[in-house]
């Protein structure tokens, strides 16, 4: 009796192993897509762009986690077609593989198309796809979709993957974009509490980069106050990231810029640190740097009267003095509260500006319908009031606080000497 029990067993689990190999493919049957692009089609509805790595001589993929080694080449495929699904379809015919999304890290949809309020009908055939991870990467493009995919390519000495998620991470150091995944996007268009953003993303052709003209003056400018795509540089990747999508449900309705996304990020509690550069309160036509970082979260107060939202804002920020090109002594302790005060007259002001923008806009993107929610007995109230169309009669009041840590490795400016003939 032990022994048919034990033969039984033994039957059972090779049955279990070698059943497990019964959908097995070998790695050149599958297409790894890394990048996605979605734009306006021509003969179609959509124009859907496939970047994934080539199976050329010395572009063939290394493992079967679909990542590219070093040197590797990439393949990209465009197709018109009425929805995701007959793109991917239509995709694996033309490249006699299986089209797989597990590995995407960037789908990048054009602005035409989010203009247009066609992107929740994309957006509602992707989330059904079950290889398409919700926690991949959205960007809006300020040109063609497709194009950037071409021109995205590894940096030196990585891969596509690398490069891609490389990219992402800048948003913890500069905090000039978010960092946001197809998730935010989808799940905030039929959000009551709030409307949704998304990462602008461009190519950069160094148009605006001049080689000759008339030298720079004292004009002050404020660093990061770009689009995606706009910045004057020469050289780098080709593809930047900077700056944030505005939408009401599913339509684009504006943007804001790479200074003015850092400024949101510091309302909604998820900035980490950045470089602020100010006019000099004392010679403006110099300037002063500073890093800043959260000293604690932000405090936000909302009441009522009536139907009309009353919110109180207060953010409190702390920082390192980076540089002061005047030369004065800023440093010493009477002199701090100076440079303390000017950067939070700067910072509330910059507040105050994209704040009338979003009013204007009538898009709470700062999450402030997250608080306002408390006010309200039961969610059926909360729906009947409709936050996201109150948001525009809000009437907010702003403070800033922000204190000097350190003023870096030195604890006093010494004057700079001339001889007597260069004075």
């Amino acid at each position: 009796m032990h022994r048919i029990i034990s033969l039984e067993i033994l039957l059972l689990v090779i049955a279990l192993v070698f059943s497990g190999c019964y959908d097995a493919r070998e790695i050149n049957d599958v297409a790894y897509v890394l990048l996605v692009g979605v734009d306006m089609g021509v003969s179609g509805r959509f124009r859907v762009t496939f970047k994934f790595p080539s199976l050329k001589s010395g572009g063939g993929q290394d493992d079967s986690s679909g990542q590219a080694g070093d040197g590797l080449t990439y393949d990209t495929l465009t197709i018109d077609t009425p929805s995701f699904f007959a793109a991917s379809e239509l995709a694996n015919i033309n490249l006699a593989r299986s089209i797989n999304f597990m590995h995407t890290q960037f789908i990048v949809i054009s602005e035409d198309i989010a203009r247009n309020g066609l992107i929740g009908e994309f957006l509602a055939q992707i989330v059904r796809n079950s290889s398409i991870r919700y926690s991949t990467r959205l960007l809006i493009s300020k040109g063609s979709a497709a194009e950037l995919v071409e021109m995205l390519e590894p940096i030196e000495g990585s891969d596509l993957t690398k490069t891609c998620e490389n990219l992402a991470r800048q948003s913890e150091e500069t905090g000039m974009f978010v960092d946001l995944a197809l998730y935010d996007l989808h799940d905030c268009m039929k959000s009551t509490y709030h409307q949704p953003i998304a990462v602008l993303a461009a190519v950069n052709r160094g148009e605006n980069f001049v080689e000759e003209g008339s030298v720079w003056g004292n004009k002050y400018q404020i660093p990061g106050d770009y689009y995606a795509g706009d910045q004057p540089r020469k050289g780098g990747g080709k593809v930047e990231l900077m700056g944030l999508a505005i939408f009401n449900g599913t339509r684009m309705v504006g943007k804001l810029t790479g200074h003015e996304s850092r400024i949101l990020a510091m309302v909604k509690g998820n900035f980490r640190k950045g470089t602020l550069v100010i006019p000099d309160p004392k010679q403006p036509g110099d300037i002063i740097a500073f890093e800043v970082r959260p000293a604690r979260k932000p405090q936000v107060k909302i009441w009522f009267d009536g139907d009309k939202p009353f919110i109180d804002l207060k953010l409190h920020l702390e920082g390192d003095i980076l540089g002061i090109q005047s030369g004065i002594h800023y440093e010493d302790p009477g002199m701090l509260p100076v440079l303390e005060n000017a950067l939070e007259r700067f910072i509330k002001t910059e507040l105050n500006k994209i704040l009338e923008k979003t009013q204007e806009l009538n898009c709470d993107i700062f999450y402030f319908g997250h608080t306002a929610v408390k006010h309200f007995a039961t969610i059926q109230e909360w729906e009947a009031y409709d936050w996201n169309s109150h948001y525009k009669d809000a009437e907010i009041k702003t403070e800033v606080r922000f204190y000097i840590r350190r003023t870096g490795t030195m604890i006093h400016t010494s004057e700079t000497k001339f001889s007597r003939e260069e004075q």
